[in-house]
């Protein structure tokens, strides 16, 4: 079912004051039957549509119908007119027409307020094309093929049947049932190259339904409280990278974190990213295992 259709055919029948289910499958594309569906989900829904019977009947919408006036309250409008935008914004689709005409009908300024690109501040990387292709593979129920780079930098095969993308933690995450794995898996979509779409259809619901996704999985990487403190001139990188909850500031307008993060390689390369700018408070192993980290640089540079 498209919600752009929904509210599309609302239009139509304003518009045209009466038309026939005929008409309005040619309009959209669709079959009669599809037409009948939408006008039943309408009409359980509220809205005034009827149907005349004979040579001259056809489907209309009461006359004195306007959509302002109905169960919508002036937020609930703009929630509506939001939320178009955004589809428009995440489907990379222009959505304008659809958003223009929903606006003269509640009698509302468009506001034009969501960006979304997925391309980096320092270059164009292909994030938006990829996910473009995911996003169709999940409406068409299409296959993906592609190679995934995991936390330890090693590369495997993966066939997937794409189920979800989601946003967590600054960062987009593909859901999907793994044929590898057999079972639902997460990818960070930053790590997944050399995608493609097949030609393999599936079903979700022959298979298994997808688990609620209320956390990243991270199952084989225990986790340890750290504190940090953070040289007051990176300032604005602690709050792009925490959360203002776990951050305070010392005497010096320094700033110290205190989190619970994943203990693996990836902390130790997490701090060292930002040199002098940080010192491990607590615990004493992880500023071990830091200097230890810096011997063995010292010793690349040695050797070249």
């Amino acid at each position: 079912m498209s919600i752009n259709r929904l509210f599309e055919t609302i239009y139509y029948l304003i518009e045209h004051k009466q038309t026939t289910a005929k008409e309005l499958a040619e309009h959209f594309e669709v079959s009669t039957r599809t037409i009948y569906r939408d006008l039943d989900r309408l009409i359980v829904a509220g809205f005034p549509i009827y149907a005349n019977q004979g040579a001259k009947g056809g489907i209309y919408i009461d006359s004195e119908f306007v959509l302002d006036k109905m169960t919508f309250s002036d937020d609930e409008q703009n929630q509506i007119l939001m939320a178009l935008q955004c589809i428009e914004r995440l489907q990379d689709r222009d959505e304008a027409g659809l958003i223009d005409k929903m606006a003269a009908l509640f009698n509302k300024n468009k506001l034009d307020w969501i960006e979304v690109d997925f391309t980096t501040w320092h270059h164009n990387n292909s994030q938006n094309e990829k996910f473009e292709t995911i996003k169709k593979a999940i409406f068409e129920q299409k296959e993906i093929k592609f190679k995934y780079i995991n936390s330890y930098g090693e590369k495997s095969q993966r066939c997937v049947f794409p189920n979800k993308l989601f946003f967590k933690a600054n960062t987009w995450y593909l859901q999907g049932y793994c044929l590898q794995k057999n079972s639902y898996r997460v990818f960070r979509l930053t790590r997944i190259i050399e995608l493609l779409t097949t030609s393999n259809y599936f079903q979700l619901e022959e298979i298994a339904l997808p688990p609620k996704i209320n956390k990243i999985p991270n199952l084989n990487t225990p986790r340890i409280k750290v504190i940090l403190k953070f040289d007051k001139s990176i300032g604005s990188v602690v709050f792009d990278e925490f959360g203002d909850g776990v951050i305070c500031e010392d005497t010096a307008g320094n700033y110290i974190v205190s989190s619970v993060v994943p203990d693996d390689y990836w902390l130790i390369s997490f701090i060292l990213s930002f040199g002098s700018k940080v010192e491990v408070i607590e615990p004493q192993d992880l500023k071990d295992k830091v200097i230890i980290e810096i011997n063995k640089i010292k010793a690349v540079y040695k050797q070249t």
